[in-house]
C-alpha cells in the first residue's frame, strides 16, 4: 500500500516506521523540518509542507495513496483543518488521531469513521498488562473478554493442548501460538523473528519461547498465569 501520514511526532514517526517494516510505501508530512529530516532515511519519502494550507497540497500524491492517516498530536486546530483539506481534495480511505474528546466529537461530525485514541488504547492495553503478571500484550475487547499474549510457563513446556485443558479448567482458549524463531545477524547478536503457528489441534506440544495467545475473561486467564507461574 502506499500510505500518506501528516504528523512526524512519537506516534506518526512510529507509525510510520512501523509500517515501512511491514513492506509499505510511507509518505511523511510535517511542518517541521527538524522532524522530517529524522525520518527521512527511514520513509520512502518525506515532505515539510504544512497541510493547513490548502494549495501545499499539491505537493502530495493524493490521488495515488491508498491510504491517509492524520497523525497530528500537538495543535488540535490544524488536525481539524487539515482534515477538513483532505477529505475535500481526497476521496479514499481517512484515519485520524484524535488528542481530546472534543477533538472527536468535531471529527465525528466530519464524517470521519475511522478514528485512532493512541494514548487511550496503549494506556488500557498497558493497565491490562499491570494486573496480569506475564502478559506481553492485550487487546481489550468490547465487555469482558480481551485477547492477552502470554509468554509460555515453563510448567506448560511439553504439554498437549489437551493436557492443559484450559477451555475447561479456566473457560478461556487458546486462540494460537506464536514462534520466536531465534537468528544471528552478521555480528553474531541474536534476534527474534515471529512466526503464527496457525489453527491450534488438541494434540499440539507446547515449545519452550511459546507466546501464547489466550482469550477469556480477564480473572479467568489472571488465574490461569497464577497457576502456571
Amino acid at each position: 500500500m502506499k500510505i500518506i501520514i501528516i504528523g512526524l511526532g512519537n506516534f506518526g514517526s512510529h507509525l510510520g516506521q512501523a509500517l515501512m517494516k511491514d513492506g509499505h510505501e510511507v509518505i511523511g508530512v510535517d511542518n517541521n523540518m527538524q522532524r522530517v529530516e529524522q525520518v527521512q532515511d527511514e520513509f520512502t519519502h518525506t515532505v515539510a509542507i504544512s497541510t493547513t494550507i490548502e494549495t501545499n497540497l499539491a505537493h502530495l500524491p493524493l490521488e495515488d495513496a491508498d491510504l491517509i492517516i492524520i497523525t497530528i498530536g500537538e495543535d488540535v486546530g490544524a488536525s481539524i483543518t487539515t482534515t477538513a483539506l483532505i477529505k475535500k481534495n481526497y476521496t479514499g480511505r481517512i484515519i485520524a488521531r484524535a488528542i481530546t474528546p472534543v477533538h472527536e466529537t468535531v471529527l465525528e461530525a466530519m464524517k470521519i469513521t475511522e478514528i485512532v485514541k493512541p494514548e487511550k488504547e496503549f494506556a488500557q492495553e498497558f493497565a491490562n498488562r499491570i494486573l496480569l503478571t506475564g502478559a506481553v500484550k492485550s487487546m481489550d475487547l468490547p465487555g469482558e473478554f480481551e485477547i492477552v499474549e502470554i509468554a509460555i510457563p515453563k510448567a506448560i513446556v511439553g504439554m498437549t493442548l489437551t493436557e492443559l485443558d484450559i477451555k475447561n479448567k479456566y473457560d478461556a482458549h487458546i486462540v494460537t501460538v506464536v514462534k520466536q524463531i531465534v537468528k544471528e545477524n552478521y555480528f553474531g547478536n541474536k534476534t527474534f523473528k515471529h512466526k503464527v503457528h496457525g489453527v491450534m489441534r488438541s494434540t499440539y506440544v507446547f515449545e519452550e519461547d511459546d507466546l501464547l495467545l489466550v482469550f477469556g475473561r480477564n480473572k479467568n486467564i489472571a488465574n490461569f498465569i497464577k497457576d502456571f507461574q
